[in-house]
């Protein structure tokens, strides 16, 4: 069965008028047929047989036009309808009194209806027809050949006749006037439409749907209005890059609805911060724009800063949970930092990410330092993608001993670079810039696979089972195929599942607890080592100790230097000793280096160390000569 295709607006409106014309049309030739029907027999009455014939034929005429205009054929019954009266009128007036007959009266009401139904050729040629006849009658007047009878008695037939005229004349104006009226309200209806429509797209266009703040569009366009009066008044604008730190956590684990309600009562409280001069604005997910203009000192801009960090200090009710929200904020100064829109809103971005690397939860001006920090990152950033291809990077491994037998038990892989132009570039620099550009998943696997190759080729050496440790970013650990990786690197290398030690930290098990966990416990299946790095540092809990896959705890080198110097770091590093002995798990001081501190870590049961006491991290090739050193010796 055949569907009709939905109509476009245009399309339903023409189909809609063409109806109207056509019920129109049909309700004029209903009346016209009765009120010749009534003259007919008014006339049949008087014995006026020749006016009742001509009139009989108009009515059977409109009939044929009222059966058209039935099937749809509204032109054409229109067409009929007034050649037909025109010809009846001017036979009715022939017949009659000519001039003086009343039928000339109906000659208004023709030219209305053909206005009313859009006939303009049908109006011109009826208007030509008229004038035409009207001229004929004159001349047959004048010649005698019409005679009329202007004095006879006034029937009442007359005034009804007359009245039919008029009232078919009051029925076509009524008519045109109401259909003229409807298309005025249907275009006003349409106006309104149109005018609410734009509205919506304005807002949309310039307004944040979620939030209903000022999208990133409108507040550059405020901000470039801010900066036009700055300039005339001599005052200062401050641009604000505010970013919710832990917004991705609160969305991840409450739901985004949760997420959607936290980012609106923000953007409530953050106007709430402000002047009604000012503006909130939203610009991306969890990042907000604070533009203040006209401000005469920088003490205002700290105050509302202070007001700011006060109002999103406080607990946020989210779905019967009470949320706690940290912002990193950035500023710009106007005319100090750029007097340009575009160039304010990149150094506030670019101090709200400093404020970010300085711990968030705080506040950083922009300076000029920064956008030099910035190029260096992306110097670092472009150096490390070709560092890889050019072999710029090295393994330097630091050797881990047997505290009870004084061997070497292994070593932990350590990644340096050295680039062409800035030499040396310690790992705390260039690490974090990988992470944040999203080369750390190169690198580690690189890393992981170095190392397995490098531990495999000590065994073909003859050094003995010696593992490796591998540091593994949280980042790549989060990866999907952190377990295909392992299992490729010691493939390609053939190096033991059991020779292996991954380094994880202690934030990474308490960020994604369950997945993590089904992950560790597949590694350790397999006969991968799982060690804690820089354990004591971050959120110790005993209960992820005790689910996880867990085989030594690193202890961190800050604590190890000073135990003994300080009576608490001694008391930590044996607690940290005795709890890993009490849960079967293994432990590994870093930053040994004197043989006093080795003294007490023995003394306390540590199994194993490493430091500058024994040696630093070393390159591939002495690496293996220490070790071989160290066999001899002991050998």
């Amino acid at each position: 069965m055949l569907r009709p295709l939905p109509q476009s607006p245009e399309t339903a409106r023409a189909a809609g008028f063409a109806w109207l014309r056509q019920r129109r049309l049909q309700q004029i030739l209903w009346v016209l047929v009765m009120m010749f029907g009534l003259v007919v027999v008014m006339n049949l009455a008087y014995g006026r047989y020749v006016s009742a014939g001509l009139e009989v034929a108009v009515v059977f005429l409109l009939a044929v036009a009222m059966r058209l205009n039935a099937r749809g054929r509204t032109d054409r019954a229109g067409a009929l309808s007034m050649a037909v009266l025109m010809l009846g009128l001017c036979a009715l007036a022939l017949n009659g009194q000519g001039l003086f007959d009343e039928s000339l009266m109906a000659f208004p009401a023709l030219l209305l209806f053909a206005g009313l139904f859009g006939f303009r050729r049908v109006f011109v040629v009826l208007a030509c027809g008229m004038l035409a006849m009207l001229a004929l009658l004159y001349f047959l007047h004048q010649h005698d050949i019409l005679r009329s009878t202007p004095v006879l008695p006034v029937g009442w037939e007359r005034p009804f006749v007359i009245s039919l005229v008029v009232i078919a004349t009051g029925l076509f104006a009524w008519l045109l006037t109401s259909d003229l009226g409807q298309a005025v309200r249907q275009l006003e209806a349409e106006k309104q439409a149109l005018e609410e429509s734009h509205a919506r797209i304005e807002v949309l266009a310039q307004r944040d749907s979620l939030t209903g703040l000022p999208n990133r569009s409108l507040a550059r366009e405020r901000l470039g209005f801010l900066l036009q009066q700055a300039r005339r008044n001599g005052a200062m604008v401050a641009v604000m890059f505010l970013d919710l730190d832990n917004f991705k956590t609160i969305n991840d684990s409450l739901g985004h609805a949760a997420g959607d309600e936290l980012l609106c009562q923000v953007a409530d409280k953050l106007r709430a911060c402000v002047r009604e001069t000012d503006t909130v604005a939203r610009v991306s997910g969890d990042e907000f724009l604070i533009l203040l203009g006209d401000l005469q000192d920088e003490d205002a801009i700290v105050a509302v800063v202070a007001k700011v960090t006060h109002l999103l200090g406080r607990a946020f009710a989210i779905e019967g949970v009470e949320v706690l929200v940290t912002a990193s904020l950035g500023t710009a100064v106007a005319p100090r930092d750029g007097d340009g829109a575009d160039l304010l809103l990149k150094n506030a971005d670019t101090a709200m990410y400093q404020a970010k690397d300085a711990g968030r939860n705080t506040f950083c001006f922009f300076d000029a330092s920064m956008n030099e920090s910035v190029t260096e990152h992306l110097h670092i950033a472009s150096g490390l993608r070709s560092a890889l291809a050019s072999g710029e990077l090295q393994l330097h491994y630091q050797p881990q001993f047997d505290l009870h037998s004084g061997r070497v038990l292994g070593a932990e892989a350590l990644l340096r670079w050295h680039h062409p132009e800035l030499g040396w570039i310690p790992p705390g620099k260039f690490i974090p810039i990988a992470e944040r550009s999203g080369l750390i998943n190169e690198l580690g696997t690189w890393v992981l696979r170095q190392a397995c190759r490098d531990a495999q080729g000590w065994r073909s050496d003859g050094l003995g089972e010696l593992r490796v440790a591998v540091n593994v970013s949280p980042l790549q650990f989060r990866r999907d195929d952190i377990e295909r990786e392992v299992a490729q690197a010691l493939l390609a290398s053939g190096l033991p599942a059991t020779a292996l030690e991954l380094e994880l930290t202690e934030s990474l098990l308490v960020a994604d607890a369950r997945n993590i966990g089904d992950v560790l416990q597949r590694l350790g299946a397999q006969g991968v080592q799982i060690a804690i790095d820089d354990f004591g540092t971050g959120y110790s809990n005993l209960g992820y100790l005790r689910r996880f896959s867990v085989h030594r705890l690193k202890i961190d080198q800050s604590f190890v230097r000073r135990m003994c110097i300080n009576a608490h770091d001694e008391g930590l590093v044996r607690a940290i000793i005795e709890m890993a002995h009490c849960l079967d798990l293994q432990t590994v001081a870093e930053g040994v280096e004197d043989s006093q501190t080795l003294e007490r870590l023995h003394a306390f049961g540590c199994e194993s160390a490493q430091g500058f006491h024994w040696s630093p991290a070393l390159p591939g090739d002495a690496f293996v000569e220490f070790v071989r050193e160290r066999q001899a010796v002991a050998g």
